[in-house]
């Protein structure tokens, strides 16, 4: 039985005498089947409704809503904020009432302001009106081909162009590309190779692992053939196995800590040295400020000639 108030209770209370274990497996099919209802589902599978399109056709000039409202919602007292909010908004005593649509930069093709009746009567003066007329030459040009019809006028080109013209003529040693068929000539054809180039020319075995095998410590890694500890060297590789000459002008590396001289550390400083070594005096930065000839040079340090000793100081270090 199917009933439209009736509604399935998940959670019936049983009786304490019977226990979940007891029941009998077809009468718990059956309890089953009866929580399952065809009008829910097929409810259930009907699209939701979209308020934004309206389920009835709508006339024009009808004013019924296309949502309904709700009764709570007709029936609802508005609060003193929501009143003031929906006061429309003043107009400002700055709007100007039917404004050129160009105005707002709509995209229409018009002027950007508007021409003054003066400037729309005005005369221009001899001056525009001269500057206004073509170009002599233009015009004379003009002339000499409407004179002589159906020719054309072309100008002499100057020495420049000519030479300019002249295509640009080949290095004399300029080598041709090469073709991409390479000759090989008949000797190196029927070339025989000896039996040391044949020699060479088998790979070269390894052992397995690419290691070899453990001797003692005294021996190189790779045993050496012994050909090769037999072998005499020649004029040529003993003259290749020399080390390579400092060359005259260098210099070995200085070392970080400078030994000073005896001199250096008991020399006394003359008054001179005293009166340059100690900062220059200046008045304080309040009165400096206002004073234009705070950084005026004096004429005799313009003229003065520095001495070979200065000159010689001036100079730096070279390492």
């Amino acid at each position: 039985m199917e009933g439209k108030n009736r509604r399935p209770r998940r959670h019936s209370p049983r009786p304490a005498q019977q226990s979940p274990q007891a029941a009998h497996p077809v009468t718990r099919d059956l309890v089953k089947k009866c929580f399952y209802s065809r009008k829910r589902v097929q409810d259930l599978s009907k699209p939701k409704k979209q308020w934004g399109t309206p389920d009835r056709r709508l006339f024009w000039g009808n004013q019924d809503p296309i949502r309904p409202v709700s009764e709570a919602a007709l029936k609802a007292k508005l609060s003193k904020r929501i009143e003031d909010l929906a006061q429309p908004r003043l107009v400002s005593r700055h709007y100007v009432p039917n404004r050129i649509q160009y105005y707002y930069s709509c995209g229409r093709e018009s002027v950007i302001w508007e021409i003054s009746p003066p400037a729309l009567v005005t005369r221009p003066s001899k001056r525009i009106q001269k500057l206004a007329k073509p170009n002599k030459f233009k015009a004379q040009s003009l002339i000499k081909r409407e004179t002589v019809p159906g020719t054309t006028r072309y100008s002499d080109p100057s020495p420049r162009i000519l030479r300019l013209s002249i295509a640009k003529g080949t290095n004399p040693s300029y080598l041709p590309p090469k073709t991409l068929e390479t000759k090989i000539s008949f000797s190196t054809l029927s070339a025989v190779a000896t039996p040391r180039i044949v020699d060479l020319a088998h790979p070269r075995i390894k052992i397995e692992g690419l290691c070899y095998e453990r001797e003692r410590s005294e021996l190189p890694i790779r045993p050496v053939a012994p050909a090769a500890l037999l072998a005499n060297p020649s004029k040529r590789t003993i003259f290749l196995a020399k080390s390579k000459r400092v060359h005259e002008d260098y210099l070995p590396i200085r070392d970080a800590r400078w030994p000073v001289s005896y001199a250096a550390t008991h020399s006394q400083v003359s008054e001179r040295v005293q009166e340059l070594a100690n900062p220059h005096t200046r008045g304080p930065a309040n009165l400096v400020y206002y004073d234009p000839n705070v950084f005026k040079v004096k004429p005799s340090a313009l003229k003065a000639h520095c001495s070979d000793r200065v000159k010689e100081l001036a100079e730096p270090i070279v390492r």
